[in-house]
Protein backbone atom coordinates (compact mmCIF):
# COMPACT_ATOMS: atom_id res chain seq x y z
CA UNK A 1 0.00 0.00 0.00
CA UNK A 2 2.90 2.80 1.22
CA UNK A 3 5.64 3.12 -0.66
CA UNK A 4 6.44 6.93 0.60
CA UNK A 5 8.90 8.13 3.72
CA UNK A 6 7.36 7.26 7.20
CA UNK A 7 5.07 10.19 7.60
CA UNK A 8 3.54 10.02 4.14
CA UNK A 9 0.89 7.49 3.33
CA UNK A 10 0.20 6.58 0.11
CA UNK A 11 -3.87 4.90 -0.19
CA UNK A 12 -4.90 3.10 -3.00
CA UNK A 13 -8.07 5.07 -3.58
CA UNK A 14 -9.81 7.12 -5.88
CA UNK A 15 -11.95 10.04 -5.93
CA UNK A 16 -15.21 9.34 -3.70
CA UNK A 17 -13.17 7.80 -1.49
CA UNK A 18 -11.13 10.06 -0.42
CA UNK A 19 -13.79 12.15 1.30
CA UNK A 20 -14.89 8.57 2.60
CA UNK A 21 -10.75 7.98 4.12
CA UNK A 22 -11.31 11.68 5.76
CA UNK A 23 -14.59 10.33 7.65
CA UNK A 24 -13.33 7.50 8.82
CA UNK A 25 -9.77 9.14 10.02
CA UNK A 26 -11.86 12.01 11.55
CA UNK A 27 -14.17 9.44 13.62
CA UNK A 28 -11.08 8.12 15.11
CA UNK A 29 -9.59 11.82 16.12
CA UNK A 30 -7.31 12.15 13.06
CA UNK A 31 -8.21 15.39 11.96
CA UNK A 32 -7.16 16.98 8.48
CA UNK A 33 -5.06 20.26 9.40
CA UNK A 34 -4.24 19.48 13.11
CA UNK A 35 -2.82 15.56 11.97
CA UNK A 36 -2.77 15.54 8.17
CA UNK A 37 -2.61 17.58 4.95
CA UNK A 38 -3.56 16.63 1.55
CA UNK A 39 -0.74 16.30 -0.61
CA UNK A 40 -0.91 18.66 -3.82
CA UNK A 41 -2.23 17.19 -6.94
CA UNK A 42 -0.59 14.45 -8.99
CA UNK A 43 -1.82 13.18 -12.34
CA UNK A 44 0.34 10.03 -11.97
CA UNK A 45 -0.97 8.83 -8.49
CA UNK A 46 -4.34 9.69 -9.62
CA UNK A 47 -4.03 7.37 -12.97
CA UNK A 48 -2.53 4.58 -10.77
CA UNK A 49 -5.64 5.38 -8.19
CA UNK A 50 -3.60 6.55 -5.17
CA UNK A 51 -4.39 9.68 -2.65
CA UNK A 52 -1.37 10.69 -1.20
CA UNK A 53 -1.85 11.78 2.97
CA UNK A 54 1.10 13.90 4.86
CA UNK A 55 0.52 13.22 8.33
CA UNK A 56 2.94 15.61 11.05
CA UNK A 57 3.60 12.32 13.08
CA UNK A 58 5.23 8.36 11.98
CA UNK A 59 3.18 6.98 14.40
CA UNK A 60 -0.46 8.81 12.89
CA UNK A 61 0.57 7.66 9.72
CA UNK A 62 0.82 3.66 10.85
CA UNK A 63 -2.23 4.45 12.77
CA UNK A 64 -4.69 6.03 9.97
CA UNK A 65 -3.09 2.78 7.86
CA UNK A 66 -4.22 0.79 9.91
CA UNK A 67 -7.49 2.09 10.66
CA UNK A 68 -8.28 2.25 7.16
CA UNK A 69 -7.72 -1.28 6.22
CA UNK A 70 -9.62 -2.57 9.28
CA UNK A 71 -12.71 -0.44 7.25
CA UNK A 72 -11.93 -1.69 3.98
CA UNK A 73 -12.27 -4.90 5.63
CA UNK A 74 -15.39 -4.42 7.20
CA UNK A 75 -17.19 -3.20 4.42
CA UNK A 76 -16.35 -5.48 2.40
CA UNK A 77 -17.78 -7.97 4.39
CA UNK A 78 -21.30 -5.72 4.67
Amino acid sequence: MNHAPENETLFNITGHFVQELKDVLQSESIIEGSDYENSAFDEKRRAEGRHLLIFYKIGTAAQATQIWEKHTTARSYR
